[in-house]
């Protein structure tokens, strides 16, 4: 059945510049098949490290430009843009001039 989260239902943490806000995780689903974050940072701001995890794991950029810090590169990030990243990979983010939003998905959900 469908189901229709409002911004009012979705946990939000907001800390330095970065805004978290969980789109879809086992407590709103029911199901560990996937977990997804909006991710919006400031211009300039920089993200904590995202914890390895044991899933495949996906960040599509919407909107704003930057760039993410995994195993020791940094890749260039755009509007449109996805990076994948491999099981076990933790990683940061950092907004450039333009701020960034970014959509992070993993699946299975897991830790």
């Amino acid at each position: 059945m469908p189901t229709i989260f409002e911004p009012k239902d979705l946990p939000v943490s907001d800390r330095n510049g970065v805004n978290i806000a969980t789109l879809a995780n086992h407590a709103m689903l029911g199901t560990d098949a996937l977990h997804v974050e909006r991710v919006v940072l400031n211009e300039g701001a920089k993200s904590l490290s995202f914890e390895a995890a044991d899933a495949e794991r996906f960040v599509y950029v919407v909107r704003g430009n930057g760039q993410a810090h995994a195993g020791g590169q940094l890749f260039r990030l755009d509007a449109e843009s996805m990076l994948w990243l491999e099981k076990g990979e933790p990683f940061s983010l950092e907004a450039g001039t333009a701020g960034l939003e970014v959509l992070f998905c993993r699946a299975p959900a897991g830790k």
